[in-house]
């Protein structure tokens, strides 16, 4: 059938062109842009899919920033307390010295001139120990009481709310482990001999969570020999194991006395042979608690290690399932760009003889 008005074999290249030129187009785009999914008319389903998992694995990646993170403040936190550790150390070595009666008085108090600058360095080192701006190690409490709290900082370690690790960063100021009820003896700087009685005991007992010293008895300074922590209240209830206390020195008391009394707070000191005694007694449960406290440190920065190489496994996997998705596969793509353009060039020539067939239309006219 000869017709002029409907040219179907040029209707059936064009849209033929039409739908090559959107392949190669799509092709094109494809191959620029690196991409499978440019937009959601690509792949509906493919585009939500892929969309998820690139926030879970951008999530992933943040929270092993994170994990590093928390490493780098726990080594800070370690190193200083490894500090303190050294200084405990040294005032314990003073302690036994000063402990025996072969120093004098004046000996004991050139001591003690040692032994507090160690106990200001330890102060100082957890009162301004900060990390990115913060302050880490002083449980956020510079005053003279017990009553202080242990910093817990919430570690991300995941792609969703709740996939968290809690550190728990006790007080490393020394001045928090005051006991109301325990005093110190102080002497007479000439003769040694007592002005005002330490922390005592008439009966067998124990200072805090036991038997409550009374000021002013001449006897010997209390030894809290039953390990019990330095609350200042008595009774079982308020006894406790050092793996509960707030403070990193467990049941040592290193800061002794009340605040607003007329014998104030002070440090513990060895400016007696009972002080130094008594020192020697606490400083040991310090080192002891102190290198408790350490070692959690280094529990800690073992298991977020774990942590973030798992966290880095995970999204490097999901990675790789995400770009199957979304990512443009090279040679795939070629080879459609190389057939669009060679059907693109085809077609092109089939309109064109399309139109030209209508020509052989015009030679019945000329009969």
């Amino acid at each position: 059938m000869s017709v002029i008005n409907t040219n179907m074999a040029g209707i059936v290249a064009t849209n033929a062109i039409i739908q090559n030129d959107r392949d190669q187009e799509i092709a094109m785009e494809r191959l620029s842009t690196g991409l499978r999914i440019n937009s959601g008319s690509d792949d509906a389903a493919g585009l939500a899919i892929s969309e998820r998992m690139k926030a879970e694995v951008s999530g992933l990646e943040m929270s092993t920033r994170n994990a590093n993170d928390a490493i780098s403040m726990l080594e800070t936190i370690e190193g200083s307390s490894r500090e303190i550790a050294v200084a405990l150390q040294r005032m314990r070595e003073l302690a036994v010295q000063a402990a025996s009666d072969t120093y004098s008085v004046t000996d004991r108090a050139a001591l003690d001139l040692e032994f507090g600058q160690l106990f200001l360095e330890m102060q100082r080192i957890a009162t301004q120990t900060t990390w990115n701006t913060m302050t880490v190690m002083n449980g956020a409490n510079d005053l003279t009481t017990a009553a202080v709290t242990s910093t817990s900082s919430t570690i991300q370690l995941g792609k969703a709310a709740g996939q968290t690790m809690t550190l728990t960063i006790k007080s490393w100021d020394p001045r928090t482990t005051i006991r109301n009820n325990a005093q110190m003896q102080t002497v007479n700087p000439v003769t040694g001999a007592q002005i005002l009685a330490g922390n005592v005991w008439s009966a067998p007992g124990t200072v805090g969570g036991g038997v409550v010293a009374t000021r002013g008895n001449a006897a010997s300074l209390g030894f809290d020999t039953d390990g019990n922590d330095n609350h200042s209240t008595t009774g079982a209830a308020n006894t406790s194991h050092r793996s509960t206390e707030t403070q990193a020195f467990g049941s040592a008391v290193l800061w002794a006395g009340e605040n607003g009394v007329a014998t104030p707070a002070q440090r513990i000191n060895i400016i007696s042979q009972r002080n130094a005694s008594y020192s020697l007694v606490n400083l040991d449960k310090a080192i002891s608690a102190v290198s408790e406290e350490r070692a959690k440190y280094g529990a800690y920065i073992s298991r977020l290690e774990h942590a973030g190489d798992n966290l880095t496994n995970v999204a490097r996997h999901q990675e790789q399932s995400r770009s199957r998705i979304a990512d443009a596969d090279y040679a795939v793509e070629t080879s459609e760009l190389s057939r669009t353009t060679i059907i693109a060039q085809a077609s092109t020539a089939m309109l064109a003889q399309a139109n030209s067939s209508k020509q052989t239309v015009l030679a019945l006219l000329r009969e």
